[in-house]
């Protein structure tokens, strides 16, 4: 299992908090903004904009809380102008446009921005090298006074479950919980919560590893192993991180975060801690799985070394036998072999061949060696 992570970073020299527009990023995913407007006069109503300008008309003004969902990379100048309607710190801005940031709550003044890791695993059909592919996206979020803004630029839309509670009839969040605060909760508990399906995919896949390995089905499960433990290792670490974040989003005295909402925070982190748990087990499973195929691997070995020691051991005196008959000396002498002259000789040698052997097999087979 290889892992596969989108960095982004500035070149040293840059200035803090510089917006820099990537024109060869080969990887970059089209962007879709989602439009969400709770707490107001009309029901909440999703609209679906290309740009920002058709993604702010779609808003309610009387709305309590206002929701923006970037799907996809957003352009450096799009960033700016939304660092400008929502007076958001640049330094949050250029974590947003440089991905692979690790986990993070970073208070300012009137928002707060947290990073979160999305671990996601790709199937090997991607890449037939790899058994499969572990990827951590980036997920970003500012939480401001009757705000949110959302981005993550995936391959798939992970927060539409959310939107389609909010505009549920049966659902509260829009109403008792319209508050910032809560639906990033709500945001981050579905990122957090997506780790119990890919750590689910890794158990079952050390499951058939173990299979594998005792049915002796395939020739590279050392490296099959050793890639499986370092994809459980980089997202352990990345986990941890993500925990560490949690915590401090729990204890935080930032006024957009209010205090009834921390046992929900509570129950996420929870769930974290949870998933880590899942991820340690995991980990050291494959510790286990690697020296149990090793410990088999030489256990086979030495079966085939024994057949070939008890093989050579039936040869020897055979061997034996049949150099010392074909030595050639001067057949006159009378201390060369009489037997040589034998008429049944031949077949008394052989004979006595095939009950050396028969007596070592049964020496071997009362020894339990075969």
């Amino acid at each position: 299992m290889l892992r596969h992570i989108r960095i982004h970073h500035p070149k040293p020299g840059t200035r803090p908090g510089a917006l820099v527009e990537r024109h060869d990023d080969a990887t970059a995913r089209a962007l879709t903004i989602y439009a969400l407007s709770m707490g107001g006069a009309k029901p909440p109503n999703e609209q679906t904009a290309t740009t920002i300008d058709n993604a702010l008309a779609g808003l309610d003004d009387q709305a309590a809380l206002r929701w923006l969902h970037f799907e996809g990379d957003i352009s450096a100048t799009d960033l700016a102008r939304l660092g400008e309607l929502f007076h958001l710190h640049p330094l949050a801005l250029e974590d947003v446009h440089n991905h692979g940031q690790r986990p993070k709550f970073d208070p300012y003044r009137d928002q707060v921005f947290i990073t979160l890791a999305l671990p996601v695993t790709h199937s090997k059909q991607a890449d037939k090298n790899v058994d499969t592919l572990l990827e951590i996206q980036q997920v970003s979020l500012f939480i401001g006074a009757g705000f949110v803004l959302s981005f993550h630029a995936g391959t798939h839309d992970i927060f539409a479950p959310v939107r389609e509670r909010l505009q549920s009839a049966t659902d509260t969040i829009d109403q008792a919980h319209a508050q910032a605060d809560h639906l990033g909760y709500a945001l981050a508990d579905v990122v957090v919560d997506s780790g119990f399906s890919v750590v689910a995919d890794y158990g079952e896949r050390l499951e058939q590893l173990e299979d594998e390995i005792f049915e002796a089905r395939s020739h590279n499960l050392i490296s099959v192993i050793h890639d499986l433990r370092r994809a459980l290792s980089t997202l352990r670490k990345t986990l941890r991180s993500q925990q560490e974040m949690i915590q401090r989003w729990l204890v935080s005295e930032h006024g957009v975060v209010h205090l009834e909402n921390r046992p929900y925070i509570r129950d996420m982190e929870d769930h974290a801690r949870r998933v880590i748990d899942l991820t340690d087990s995991y980990h050291d499973a494959t510790g286990a799985l690697l020296d149990t195929h090793l410990s088999l691997a030489s256990m086979r070995l030495n079966d085939v070394m024994r057949v070939l020691t008890l093989i050579a051991t039936v040869f020897m005196p055979l061997s034996f036998i049949a150099g010392l008959y074909g030595m050639n000396f001067n057949t006159t002498s009378p201390w060369n072999m009489p037997e040589l002259g034998w008429y049944y000789g031949y077949p008394i040698v052989l004979g006595v061949m095939g009950a050396l052997i028969v007596v070592m097999l049964v020496f071997f087979r009362r020894k339990r060696w075969l």
